[in-house]
């Protein structure tokens, strides 16, 4: 079962180690730039300026807001713990929706890399992956907000970060409106 827990988590994160991604061997993510589920929570909290009471309930949310398919979101619901984890276990048991997601699951490094360069507008606009996206939007922010370029002093300035991120939150009411 081991090889096909390995061979299931090697095609499921082929796209996104390029991206700076990674799992180790528990099945805990491995963010870029000193990102943690925890870290990532609170910034997307602060952007879409909504508690969340779990890091995948935050993550999940997001992904729907900037263009993920809404099945992946459930497939991801399921074989994601709520610390925001892979859970290995659950992804064997749904292999073949994980194997047919595949394309859409690789979309998701560059739809995260346009959420912070373009709809932010934090990330340096020639960050041609999503780990560089990663490292500008941390170097970006502090220095617009006049702090270390380091994620905990970032996000220590909440108030500042949510205001940073309100044209994004506008720009979504806006789309969600005149969808209506």
């Amino acid at each position: 079962m081991s090889w096909i827990l390995n061979r299931l988590a090697g095609k499921m994160m082929s796209a996104f180690v390029a991206e700076g991604v990674g799992l180790d061997d528990e099945g805990r993510l491995l963010l870029p730039d000193g990102l943690t589920a925890p870290r990532v929570h609170r910034f997307i909290e602060l952007c879409v300026d909504t508690r969340y009471e779990h890091a995948r309930d935050a993550i999940h949310d997001l992904f729907a807001r900037v263009g993920v398919s809404r099945s992946v979101v459930a497939l991801l619901n399921e074989i994601v713990h709520e610390d925001g984890d892979i859970d290995m276990a659950a992804g064997a048991r749904q292999l073949r929706r994980v194997t047919s997601a595949l394309p859409r699951l690789h979309e998701i490094p560059a739809r995260f890399r346009t959420f912070l360069v373009e709809d932010l507008a934090l990330a340096d606009a020639d960050s041609t992956t999503l780990e560089s996206a990663v490292e500008s939007t941390r170097r970006n922010a502090a220095a617009r907000l006049g702090c270390a370029p380091d994620w905990d002093a970032i996000l220590a300035c909440g108030d500042a970060v949510s205001e940073l991120t309100a044209g994004w939150r506008e720009a979504q009411a806006a789309r969600t409106e005149s969808s209506a």
